[in-house]
């Protein structure tokens, strides 16, 4: 079902993309929309940036198929980066928090759901959960490298909530990895504002692309199970 659920997510992206890419060719108006999006009055309102930047990354983390909701903070810090080093920073941990009370639907979705899943997912929970119970010191990691990624929590926040997982540890180390990726795009390391608009709407189409066809695959591939594989290989487990 997460698959099915996937593939119908990652279609409808891909579709609207495309959408706005022929709108964007055809109207130029909206091409500088999207040059200029930063310039606009709502983001240059500090509250009204830390309002649409909560929600966005709220409703980001909400649904159930990824979606590239981290160019928020590009939109909404950088207006503000020159004024106060600090505000950044507030506007990271504001979406933190939105991603924070996204993810933990997912959890609490996962506790609710343990008699309707089908056999496979069962067999692979059941793999999950000997290997957190052998190894609990793992269970942090998976959390926090999947929080760190701007790829959708589910897989790992659903079966943690199935398998009882301290909800304090969920919360915790999903806070401080979405926290960290928040930090990426609220001080513009790497310039990777660059990709999401303020330079080309040609560069900012083609990186949303790239990004949803690589959460796409990633969602895909089994991560905790290469995880899992990695350590025991290298006999860290």
């Amino acid at each position: 079902m997460r698959l099915k659920t996937l593939d119908i997510g990652f279609i409808i992206s891909l579709i609207i993309i495309s959408v706005i890419s022929i709108d964007f060719i055809l109207n130029e108006t909206h091409r500088n929309l999207i040059e200029n999006i930063s310039k606009y009055p709502p983001f240059q309102n500090l509250f009204s940036g830390i309002l649409i930047t909560f929600i966005v990354t709220l409703i980001g983390n909400l649904l159930p198929f990824p979606t590239p909701y981290t160019f928020v903070l590009c939109y909404s810090s950088l207006p503000f980066y020159n004024l106060h080093f600090g505000i950044p920073l507030l506007l990271a941990l504001v979406a933190s928090f939105g991603c924070l009370i996204g993810e933990l639907g997912g959890y609490f979705v996962g506790r609710g759901s343990i008699k309707l899943i089908s056999e496979k997912n069962k067999s692979n929970l059941s793999k999950y959960h000997q290997f957190l119970l052998e190894h609990p010191k793992f269970g942090p990691f998976f959390i926090f490298v999947a929080a760190l990624t701007p790829i959708s929590d589910d897989f790992v926040t659903i079966p943690l909530g199935m398998l009882k997982y301290s909800l304090k540890k969920t919360v915790f180390w999903c806070w401080l990895g979405k926290l960290g990726l928040m930090l990426v795009f609220a001080y513009n390391l790497f310039n990777i504002c660059n990709l999401f608009g303020g330079e080309s709407w040609i560069l900012s189409i083609v990186s949303l692309y790239l990004i949803i066809i690589l959460m796409y695959i990633l969602l895909k591939i089994d991560l905790i199970e290469l995880f899992i594989r990695f350590f025991k290989k290298r006999k860290m487990v």
